[in-house]
């Protein structure tokens, strides 16, 4: 149960995570739909159903999914390696560590293959940001324009159903000889959804934002997006982040408790056990001697798996280890800078624990108190947006809607009913 809670809070708490952007949208997708359906029923609710859920599937996942279309199609062709992260081959000294710790020889191959096309590889690792996202990019205007067409048809499909059965009733009334309605064929529009996972989140999403500004319907429509993306790209950018650095420092202010860590190291009991035996002492000690270049620390790392900071950098996925084995992917790109920041924290936290332990405080009640803050920081965060997003935000454009001197009608439905009136197919 620890090791499963862990995983939760630290999968909430990734920054880098798209996990915690998605419990976040989905809940102001859920608010939106819930005040379309109020505000203009089933036929607003549906449309917003499919722009909501539609759009953030889409969000989590158009880059990733083209990314890996263009690993299996082009780097295949081409014979490289697509796992290889271009940035390691910027440092000429480093790459010749990466080569000499590759984990085995197809590895150490490739790299050797990828450096001596670097810049066909390189030219070829910004292809595919650059088709991944544009391709993701057209696939969002086609659920759109997919997903308008459906909404169009059905709203017209309806008004004429209701015209119909309204003239048929009528005509029952006044005695006269009831009459089948002639209905011409309203086309199905199929909709076909590209689920594709996003890294970049936020240049897709300021594609999304701007897309759905300038393709509105309506002046409703385009002050409903302005409200709910302005809102999101705030509390999915920005405010998460800031919340989290408020609880981080109100922990080290109030409670001298760095809660900074991932929530797998905190709540690992061996990383509890490592400040209570003072082990951690010795692998702080030794990686401030190794850091004195990037070339030693890099070194370092591979050569000394036991250090528990260097432990402690893997079990927080800054450092990749191959699958199935125990020696690291030197594919991957490790920044270093963050591997550094692991050290700093231990020792901030070092630190802190040794001056509650002369002040009378337990062990046992130290780190209690460290996971309990942590856990409350990253539940409040998660919490906070999705009052904001799911709650606040869809009660402001409900509220706006129903106060609206225009009306709460959904603005689509009633422009579309004026043309037919106009077209003379309904009166």
């Amino acid at each position: 149960m620890l090791v499963n809670a862990a995983k939760i809070y630290s999968t909430l708490g990734n920054p880098n995570s798209l996990i915690p952007l998605g419990v976040k949208d989905a809940s102001s997708c859920l608010g939106m739909t819930a005040g379309s359906y109020i505000t203009g029923k089933e036929e607003e609710g549906v449309d917003r159903f499919i722009d909501e859920f539609g759009t953030e599937i889409l969000w989590l996942g158009g880059i990733p999914a083209f990314k890996w279309l263009f690993d299996k199609t082009v780097f295949k062709a081409y014979g490289l390696d697509s796992k290889i992260d271009p940035r390691i081959l910027k440092d000429k000294v480093i790459f010749e560590k990466i080569k000499e710790f590759a984990p085995n020889d197809d590895i150490k191959n490739n790299l050797i293959k990828a450096e001596n096309n670097s810049k066909m590889f390189k030219n070829l690792a910004a292809a595919k940001f650059v088709v991944s996202t544009v391709l993701a990019a057209v696939s969002y205007v086609t659920l759109t324009r997919l997903k308008q067409k459906y909404t169009e048809d059905k709203i017209k499909k309806n008004l004429i159903k209701e015209y119909n059965e309204k003239k048929d009733k009528d005509a029952k009334k006044d005695s006269k000889v009831s009459q089948n309605p002639s209905f011409k064929g309203i086309g199905r529009v199929v909709e076909e959804f590209a689920f594709s996972p996003v890294k970049n989140m936020y240049l897709m999403d300021g594609f999304i934002t701007t897309e759905r500004l300038t393709d509105s319907r309506n002046p409703q429509e385009f002050i409903g997006y302005a409200i709910k993306e302005g809102s999101c790209l705030f509390f999915l950018y920005y405010a998460g982040k800031k919340i989290q650095e408020m609880f981080e420092n109100n922990a080290k202010k109030k409670y001298n408790k760095s809660i900074t860590l991932d929530s797998r190291v905190l709540e690992d009991d061996a990383f509890k056990k490592s400040f209570e035996d003072k082990s951690i002492e010795k692998s702080i000690i030794e990686f401030q001697k190794a850091n004195t270049s990037s070339t030693s620390l890099y070194e370092f790392i591979h050569k000394n798996p036991e250090n528990k900071i260097v432990k402690i950098a893997k079990q927080a996925d800054l450092i990749t280890e191959l699958k199935g084995t125990n020696k690291i992917d030197t594919r991957v790109f490790i920044d270093l800078k963050e591997v550094e920041g692991v050290h700093d924290k231990v020792l901030e936290l070092y630190r802190q624990y040794k001056e509650a332990l002369q002040k009378g405080e337990t062990s046992e009640a130290f780190f209690k108190g460290v996971r309990k803050l942590k856990r409350k920081s990253i539940s409040n965060n998660i919490g906070a947006s999705i009052l904001a997003l799911g709650i606040i935000t869809p009660g402001i454009m409900l509220i706006k809607r129903l106060t609206d001197k225009s009306g709460k009608e959904f603005q689509t439905k009633k422009q579309i009913k004026e043309k037919l009136i106009k077209e003379g197919i309904i009166s």
